[in-house]
């Protein structure tokens, strides 16, 4: 008996390398300009204010690189479904029975996140909400694919 093993994972448009860089130079000009207001204005109080973006920037460069890593795997197996997905460096694994399972695209809701779910008997499995739209619809085409086949 075979799986059939479909895997999707976040792309970023830029490398680690680079945003580093991005994340440094703007820090470097930041500080830059609190220094030339400092030193010839006196203008002492942009100094912090500058250091709290910068950290702020820094912050948000850090939240990306968390979520760089994410993604959703499904393994259809004869009997059962294994979801496995990863958030944050975060890993949930979910099983749930072949039969009477479900896959749609959800989320049209308000405050409510687009992504393909699985249901079945009550659960609901979100995943996939870091794609494109276009991606999410051919990921659903071949999920159901791949529930409809037999093994």
């Amino acid at each position: 008996m075979g799986t059939i093993r479909l895997e999707w994972q976040r792309r970023l448009a830029s490398s680690k390398r680079i945003r580093i860089a991005v994340l440094v130079a703007v820090s470097l000009l930041t500080f830059s300009f609190a220094l030339f207001l400092w030193w010839f204005f006196g203008a002492w109080l942009v100094l912090p204010f500058a250091g709290v973006e910068v950290v702020c920037l820094a912050a948000a460069f850090w939240w990306v690189e968390q979520s760089g890593s994410d993604y959703d795997c499904v393994e259809v197996g004869a009997t059962s479904v294994t979801v496995v997905s990863v958030r944050m460096r975060r890993v949930r694994r979910t099983v749930l029975k072949r039969d009477w399972l479900s896959a749609e695209l959800g989320g049209e809701g308000a405050g409510e996140k687009r992504s393909v779910k699985l249901r079945q008997a009550g659960r609901t499995i979100a995943m996939l909400e870091f794609l494109p739209m276009p991606e999410q619809h051919r990921a659903l085409r071949d999920l159901r694919v791949a529930l409809a086949t037999r093994l």
